[in-house]
């Protein structure tokens, strides 16, 4: 089964940001959503858009890069699920 995984602890890790800093940097959603989904322990099994929204302008405002989803999101397909449709 094709899966969407959450990758926001890796972008941070990988920055040297913390999910304080990140949080810092948001209007909104509260402190403790934002350390909920940068845990490296714990993926999300769903992410409304508002905070998806949030997270993206806090990291931009963060980085000053241009963040996209899939800074944060990775498709991972199910590669067998094509050889058995055909």
């Amino acid at each position: 089964m094709s899966a969407t995984r959450w990758r926001l602890a890796t972008f941070l890790r990988e920055r040297g940001l913390s999910a304080y800093a990140l949080a810092k940097a948001m209007e909104a959603p509260r402190p403790t959503t934002i350390y909920r989904l940068a845990r490296e322990d714990h993926e999300p099994t769903r992410v409304d858009l508002p905070t998806l929204t949030a997270v993206l302008d806090g990291l931009r405002r963060l980085t000053g890069e241009d963040i996209q989803l899939t800074d944060v999101l990775e498709y991972v397909p199910d590669v067998g699920a094509g050889e058995e449709a055909q």
